[in-house]
């Protein structure tokens, strides 16, 4: 309703409504209600969607550190890891305080001293520049307009793009034959809902960032993490501003 009145975006819109309607005053004004009852509808609608979407990860990642908590060792070096007994060769992170890297025994014996320093450097960098709460944003747009092919392929390529940020922080650190070796090495499996993982349950997707690492296209200098991710984040806030204004499937 806010934006029906002057000087808000759709004024202009429903005065062209209404002068599409001479001498029916009244039911120009009635349809410009209703399209503004039934947009500001449409747009609460898709905030709920949004917000149960990120209170349901929220929910999720804690009852995950509970059962993590459970079973899990804390080694005195690294301060930042827990390590759980796991055949699989398998590393995440889900932010908190203490212990948020969760590492298992199946990775220690099948990745060396440097090729787990690289993985710890990916999962670090996650940390450090919030990625979970990059993703969570996008992952609330995506829910809040599930019809939209353009946001469902800029969420996908913006987790695409964390993971690439995070082996390059990686590279950076420890070089890059232990971050694609140690990736190599890594079992392909979908991470706990809101984890970050330098595995991929994507082959496809792991690939393609190995063969940007071997290519030397992850040691060149580029805008910090944070910018590149803000930048994506703003790209996306832009396509769902679009829809909203246009309120037309993308």
């Amino acid at each position: 309703m806010i934006l029906a009145w002057p000087p808000g975006p759709l004024h202009r819109w429903f005065e062209h409504l209404r002068s599409c309607m001479p001498g029916h005053t009244h039911v120009g004004e009635l349809a410009a209600l209703a399209v503004a009852v039934v947009g500001g509808g449409w747009l609460l609608l898709a905030a709920w969607r949004g917000m149960t979407r990120v209170s349901r990860t929220v929910t999720e990642r804690r009852r995950h550190h509970e059962m993590v908590q459970l079973i899990a060792r804390y080694p005195d070096s690294p301060r930042d890891v827990c390590l759980i007994e796991h055949p699989f060769a398998l590393i995440y992170c889900l932010p908190r305080r203490a212990r948020p890297i969760v590492m298992t025994t199946g990775l220690l014996k099948q990745l060396d001293g440097a090729q787990v320093e690289a993985v710890l450097e990916h999962e670090r960098c996650h940390l450090q520049h919030r990625h979970h709460l990059v993703l969570a944003v996008a992952d609330a747009m995506r829910t809040a307009l599930p019809w939209s092919a353009t946001v469902k392929h800029a969420v996908t390529e913006l987790s695409t793009l964390v993971e690439m940020v995070a082996d390059d922080a990686a590279v950076r650190r420890c070089g890059v034959a232990p971050v694609v070796d140690a990736l190599h090495r890594l079992t392909p499996v979908t991470g706990p809902t809101g984890s970050l993982g330098a595995g991929d349950e994507s082959g496809r997707r792991m690939k393609q960032r190995i063969a940007r690492l071997e290519a030397g296209r992850g040691q060149a200098r580029h805008p910090g993490p944070r910018a590149v991710l803000l930048l994506s984040l703003a790209t996306l806030s832009g396509v769902l501003l679009a829809a909203v204004a246009l309120h037309l499937p993308c």
